[in-house]
């Protein structure tokens, strides 16, 4: 099993996104004037295991709008054809598609690809709600068109502290498992690396490893409970299994991923 990291451009989020406070005002502070961090990856990845390829998210596009704690610089050599190229890969050779969440940093790219982009079931209905429609036109943040979003469920129950996966490769060392919070059907995926180690590609169940220790949701965060909850899960994962944990905008997910380095 090979694991690549493809970058597609960076991001500046507002203080208050990472640090949110647990209050009243988690959400306000997003739309008030803030303090921003220096530019973060914007990560999706690529898995090379047995003879396929799959995606886990699609990554930003040039044309994305930047949003009121959100500011991005995404370059169309940066989108993920180029991304995958400076891996030495092709978006022909994708196999299989898959993402952790809906929203547009981790899907956008799914203009670039070929056939189904697989969506947990929960996370594909809500953005299909008359809230969901609402916040998608108010942060211009609208779903890509011409993708083909295939819902799927975590049928497969239990594995190791997660409460619900779904097999992705036949041999069930590349699933999905359930950590919602940040979305309603946020899921990760979990890799069984060629010596046993658990690699999870956690989308944006937290932003950094510090967070994910620090159990703090984000301020963006659709369910801040379940959020803490999945993050528990991961931590409890990890004492059981050797884990490496890759969130999509952990400036430290590069190093973290190249030196197998374990929670």
């Amino acid at each position: 099993m090979q694991i690549h990291a493809l970058t597609t451009g960076t991001v500046r989020l507002k203080h208050a996104f990472l640090y949110a406070r647990q209050n009243w005002r988690r959400q306000v502070d997003l739309f008030l004037p803030g303090e921003w961090s220096d530019p973060v990856p914007i990560h999706c990845w690529a898995v090379e295991h047995a003879d396929r390829l799959w995606l886990v998210d699609t990554g930003e596009t040039a044309g994305v709008r930047d949003i009121p704690f959100a500011r991005f610089d995404v370059s169309s050599d940066q989108e993920l054809p180029g991304a995958l190229a400076g891996a030495g890969l092709s978006i022909d050779d994708v196999d299989t598609v898959v993402l952790t969440h809906m929203h547009g940093d981790h899907m956008d790219g799914g203009i670039h690809v070929r056939g189904p982009v697989l969506v947990n079931e929960p996370d594909l209905a809500f953005t299909r709600t008359p809230a969901a429609r609402i916040q998608q036109r108010m942060l211009h943040q609208p779903i890509p068109t011409g993708v083909e979003f295939q819902a799927f469920t975590l049928d497969a129950g239990p594995f190791g502290s997660f409460s619900a996966s779904r097999r992705l490769s036949d041999d069930g060392r590349i699933l999905a498992v359930s950590t919602p919070g940040h979305t309603v059907g946020h899921i990760s995926v979990l890799c069984v690396d060629d010596d046993g180690t658990h690699v999870l590609l956690a989308g944006d169940v937290s932003d950094s490893e510090e967070q994910l220790r620090a159990l703090r949701p984000g301020g963006s965060d659709a369910k801040p409970k379940n959020s803490i909850t999945s993050m528990r899960t991961i931590l409890a994962h990890a004492e059981q299994h050797s884990t490496v944990f890759l969130p999509s905008h952990d400036p430290e997910t590069v190093t973290r991923l190249a030196d197998r380095t374990s929670l």
